[in-house]
């Protein structure tokens, strides 16, 4: 029995150890859902409401007076606990850029993910392919040519590139590994220049901090330096107690200061 009891804790402690060095356990970590419905909404200032709408569709009614439900704009990698993965939120950010930003109708956008599931073989088009918009239309760039995806692929000319897809930090396979989420309200008057000067100094990056917003080549939390901000430590005090530069502790407390007014 003794023997048998030593196998089962030797067996636990590899078991622990390697989960020690992968608590991913070899899967993806940009798969697995990490995020509830109100962090995503919180970290990408997107109301709960529009993003049920967008990962699960919402009822409407025909001119039958029955009832029909929109198909999903995303498919949301949902787990016991949690509703999204960190794709899902790269596909969220990308679309409340052309909700947003970019004002496109929800038939174009709708138009253009279906053409490139169909017609491309794209599953995340959202976050597989390199899309621009000129307000109107959506295009992707597909073996060298400008394709019209949300008028049944088109070839057309490239026109404006969204703000929103420079957020996001790419691996070498062009598969998004990391995003830098708005960290200021915008003002409607002068949004777009907002959107070029926002700084990159926030991060999400499902291999730091369980993907968490963190400072950006830290894991310093965003969440943590707010808390301790708000209890009375100067940002003085948090940059020379993270190491960091004080520019990016005032920038993780607009962050989450931005988060709680959204």
């Amino acid at each position: 029995m003794l023997e048998n009891h030593s196998r089962g804790c030797h067996r636990h402690v590899s078991v622990t150890r390697q989960t020690d060095r992968d608590p991913y356990r070899g899967r993806d970590p940009r798969t697995i859902p990490a995020y509830p419905l109100a962090d995503a909404a919180r970290y990408l200032h997107i109301p709960e409401r529009t993003i049920q709408n967008w990962a699960y569709g919402y009822p409407y009614a025909t001119k039958t007076a029955g009832r029909r439900r929109t198909a999903p704009l995303i498919e949301a990698e949902a787990g016991a606990s949690y509703d999204f993965s960190f794709f899902n939120l790269i596909e969220l950010h990308v679309l409340a850029g052309l909700r947003r930003e970019h004002h496109l109708q929800m038939p174009t956008i709708r138009r253009a993910i279906d053409y490139l599931r169909r017609e491309i073989g794209s599953p995340r088009p959202l976050i597989d392919e390199q899309m621009e918009t000129d307000g109107v239309d959506i295009f992707v760039t597909k073996l060298g040519a400008l394709i019209n995806a949300s008028r049944s692929g088109q070839l057309a000319l490239k026109r404006v590139l969204q703000e929103h897809l420079k957020r996001i930090d790419r691996d070498a396979h062009g598969i998004a590994e990391r995003l830098f989420p708005f960290t200021r309200p915008r003002v409607a008057s002068r949004e777009a220049a907002q959107l070029t000067s926002q700084p990159r100094v926030v991060a999400i990056d499902p291999a730091v901090a369980f993907g968490r917003p963190v400072i950006a080549g830290s894991r310093v939390p965003t969440a943590e330096v707010f808390e301790r901000f708000i209890a009375g430590e100067s940002p003085e005090m948090l940059a020379a107690d993270f190491g960091r530069r004080v520019e990016e502790v005032y920038e993780a407390i607009r962050c989450e200061k931005y988060a709680v007014a959204a």
